[in-house]
Order: C-alpha cells, then structure tokens, then sequence
C-alpha cells in the first residue's frame, strides 16, 4: 500500500469511527457534579440526566447538593432516562414505565459556555398520558441542533395518574391544600435546571423558547398562568394545544371518586402502599371522566364531555388562564399558536374515513351532530360541502375546526387583548406527499395532520416518506425558517405576518400565505351553536 493509500485509509476510517461507531466522550460540569456526554460528529448529546426525585403524589424533589442526592463521581449521560408510568401507547392493555423517571436530555453543537446560545426547551405530548421526551421522531436530536444552531433540551415528566390526579383525600393531606398537576411540577423543576446549567452546555439561560405539541402546548397554557414559572422562560410555541382549560381540581376530584372506588382505598396509606401497575388499572379509563378520551379524535356528540386531566389548582396553575390573559396576571411573553387543518386525521382508528364516499360522510355528520339538531347537521353539510374534496377531508376540517382550530383562534384572540406580548396565529395547510402511518398508529393521515408541522421543525418527515418530496422539503424549510426567527427576534420571518391582534392568520403550506380573518364564518357558525364548548382538553 502506497503512502497515499495509507493516508487516505486512515482518514476514511476518521470518519467512519466519527459518524458511525465512535462516539467522543464529553464531560460538562451542573451543579450537582460533572456529566459525560457524547460528539457523534455532528453535535453532543446528553441522555437522561435526573433532575428530580418524584415522591407519589408530592412535589418533586431537586438533584441538588442541599438535598444530597446527587450523584457521586461523573454522570454517564448515554442513555435515556425511565419512560413515566403509563399505559403503553401501541397496547393500552399493557403497562410500561417506573416512577423514578424525571430525566432529561440535552442535545448542543457546542459546550463552550461562552457560546451564549438560544434554548428551546420540548415538551412533548400523549394526552398528558403517553409517550416521553425521547420518543423516536419526536423529539430533537443531534442533528437537529447543528442544524439550527440551538442548544435542546427535553424532559420526561409525571402522567397519568402519577402526573395528574386531583383527589380530596390528596388535597386534604397536602401542605398546600391541593392535587393534580405534578406533571407540571415536575416541567416547572427542569426548567430551573435549564436556568441553573445551561451555560454550561453552551445555552443562554436569558433566551429561553418553550415548544410543545398538544398536550405538550396544553402544558404551556397551563405554564402562562402559573407564578411558579414566571422568569423561566421568554418565548412560547404552542402546536395544537387544547384551548379549554377551565376545571378546577375541586371539580376534578369530583370526577375521580371513581378512580378511588377502583382502588379499595378509604384512606392514603393504602394508596401509597399500591403497586404502580394498580394505580395505572384503576383510572376511570372508558367510563366518566373518560381518560382514554376516545371521542376527541372526532365529531362531538351532544352532552358527551370527558373529565379534565390537568385542572386549575390555585397552586401550580394559579388561576384560570383565560382570567389571567383578561387581567394581565399571566406570564407575557412572545407566542406563536399553530393548529392544523385536519388535526383528527390521525386519530380515529375505529373509523376508516379513507375508505369513506360521501354518503357515508353525511351518515356520519348526522349521526354525530344531529344529536344537537338536525337542521345544525344539515348546516354543517352545507359549510363543509359534499363532492368538492374528499370524504376524510371534509370530516377531519370539520373535526379540526371544532375541537382545535376555532378555540385556538379565540384563546389567541383573548390573549390579544390582555398581554403585551405579540401572538401570532398559524394554521398547517400542507399535506404529506403521501399518506403517513403516525407513530405507528394504524390508519393513514393523508392531509394537514396532528403533529404534522413537529415533524417538520423536528426533521423528522424523512423518517415518514423515504425519500420527502419536493413539496415536504419545502414545507419543511419554510417552518424552521418561520420558526428560528421567532426564537431569535421574537417575531417570524416573514414581514407581512403581523400578530393576530391585527386579524392576521398565516397558512403554512410549501410556501406561506397570509390572510385577515381566516374562517370567521365558519368559527362563528360553531361558536354561535354553542359546539365549541367541546373544544379539546387536554
């Protein structure tokens, strides 16, 4: 082998241990001792650092020196951290997860500490219920972060009944009076963690951006209105966040004397004695308050209402967030609030909507909105017409428009007129190039689906159409171009998207369009029919 030769082997295996199998180890001091972290050769990741103790039912409990529970030595930051206790998301059926689960992950292009980087802090979604901060083509990555040049972080966090169970018996044995809510503790005590360690990981504790994904964006509405939270974040991104969030634990804890018959317990000892699996079993799953919320991927029913999972306690969410926005009491900081056109096109898997003509479409609209009236179905038939589009299409619009869009539009219009902060309002009107089995679910989102601009921002659609189409990259690009602006300027990138104040909605297909008073008619319609009552929670 020639001298040549020899040079060019070594440096092809370089690369090769770079990017495939070797992994630089990386050591950055926190202020509960050093963790090590990995450089792939693209950027560094630091998987499952713990941030808290989670006590059943109690506040959690900081990794700190004060409270000596650190780790002794250097912290191997290669994995990720426990899943929360949940009901498996492929087999509700099935039970995984551990309680000792507060974890959380960063991923950086640099440590340098004087880098002074923007954070983006992710919280995921699953109903408050499901999933984690890890979960594959859904949350950031390495490649993410050299991409973008952000330093991410993500953090599991207390669901389920573990996160948010609002009991009597717990509210009356608690120093604060209260239950329910500890998922957000546990979300307002990793961005402590944020503010208290970023630097070291090349962030600027000063430029925070909170993004979440439905029930992640819920976990934001609920963060706007918690004192607890103020200072910790400066920016917001809100993807299909429920925009009912009214019941008070009081409420809640009526609802889930149900959960405490399933149990045999009379009294707290015997709940904390429980097996976690118990636990998990015993929540009111397909009977009232509905914690499967099955119905929430479609067309409401008359009177059908699920229970609320996360409640106003008056001690984590301090107040009810639509009283908070009217006041000026909330948390006023730059928003950016997204929904997409057919938000349930991924979610009702007892239905076959693709294999739908229009009759069965109008068989479906009465059957669901005829509970109300039948001339409101008729109506309804008339707004979201048969023969123009599609069956699925027209039905997931009008699912979207009801449970998420239309109550997105109002919640960002009372935020509008109560915060000084900028709110801007986006609708996702792209659609894959073709049809997207979702997480695994089983049934094919073929337009503007739930999660659809995460994956876009995430850089995750090609793990979904190998390879993306045109029509994909482009849509992609304009939503981290949109997006990066905010997170850096506090406004989007393109100039004529004005905030919603000044009636302003942005269509985000390949390219972006923007629009006054988008589908006023339509939410008027809903609203003045008194339907948007069944906006999604949670």
């Amino acid at each position: 082998m020639s001298c040549a030769q020899t040079l060019f082997h070594l440096a092809f295996i370089a690369i090769v241990c770079t990017y495939v199998y070797c992994q630089t180890p990386t050591v950055v001091e926190t202020q509960c001792g050093p963790v090590e972290g990995k450089f792939n050769g693209v950027g560094y990741a630091f998987r499952g650092i713990p941030y808290g103790d989670a006590p059943r039912w109690k506040y959690p409990v900081p990794i700190s020196r004060s409270a000596k529970n650190c780790w002794s030595g250097t912290f191997k930051a290669y994995d990720y951290g426990n899943t929360c206790m949940q009901r498996n998301p492929s087999n509700h059926t099935l039970i995984i997860g551990q309680e000792d689960c507060l974890y959380l992950n960063v991923w950086t292009p640099t440590t340098k500490s004087s880098a002074n980087l923007h954070v983006m802090v992710w919280i995921h979604g699953g109903s408050l219920q499901e999933s984690n901060g890890n979960w594959p083509t859904y949350c950031p990555s390495e490649q993410l972060a050299h991409d973008t040049n952000i330093v991410y972080v993500s953090m599991n966090y207390r669901l389920h009944a573990f996160g948010f169970m609002a009991l009597t018996l717990l509210s009356e044995n608690s120093p604060t009076n209260t239950s329910g809510n500890y998922g957000f503790m546990d979300q307002i005590l990793a961005l402590r963690w944020v503010q208290d360690n970023i630097k070291n990981f090349g962030g600027n504790p000063d430029s925070v951006t909170l993004f979440g994904q439905s029930s992640g964006g819920t976990s934001i509405v609920g963060l706007l209105a918690s004192e607890q939270a103020k200072g910790l974040f400066h920016k917001a991104w809100m993807l299909s966040a429920s925009a009912i969030f009214n019941k008070t634990a009081q409420d809640a804890s009526n609802d889930n004397v149900v959960f405490l018959k399933n149990t045999g317990c009379t009294n707290l000892s015997c709940l904390y004695e429980l097996p976690a699996s118990e636990i998990v079993k015993a929540v009111p799953w397909d009977v009232y308050p509905y914690w499967e919320m099955t119905d929430q991927g479609d067309i409401p029913t008359k009177n059908h209402f699920d229970g609320a999972i996360c409640v106003v306690d008056g001690y984590v969410v301090t107040s009810k967030p639509y009283q908070a926005w009217q006041k000026g009491i909330a948390i006023d900081v730059p928003l950016m609030i997204g929904t997409t056109a057919n938000e349930i096109d991924f979610n009702p898997t007892y239905l076959t909507m693709n294999t739908w003509n229009w009759a069965d479409y109008q068989t479906q609209v009465k059957k669901h909105l005829g509970t109300f009236d039948a001339n409101l179905a008729n109506e309804a038939l008339k707004l979201y017409p048969v023969n123009e589009t599609s069956a699925e299409y027209e039905y997931t619009r009008m699912g979207a428009d009801i449970r998420v869009g239309c109550p997105n539009d109002e919640m960002s219009r009372v935020i509008s007129l109560g915060m000084k902060s900028p709110v801007y309002r986006y609708v996702v009107t792209s659609q894959p190039s073709e049809p997207v089995f979702v997480l695994g679910i089983p049934f094919p989102s073929s337009y503007s689906f739930h999660m659809w601009d995460a994956f876009a921002y995430l850089d995750t659609i090609k793990d979904y159409i190998k390879p993306p189409a045109p029509s994909d990259q482009n849509f992609q690009k304009m939503v981290t171009r949109e997006v990066l602006s905010f997170v850096k300027t506090g406004r989007p990138y393109t100039a004529g998207w004005q905030p919603y104040s000044r009636g302003v909605t942005a269509l985000w297909s390949e390219n972006m369009t923007v629009v006054s008073q988008y589908q006023n008619e339509l939410c008027a319609f809903w609203s003045e029919n008194g339907i948007l009552d069944y906006g999604w929670i949670n």
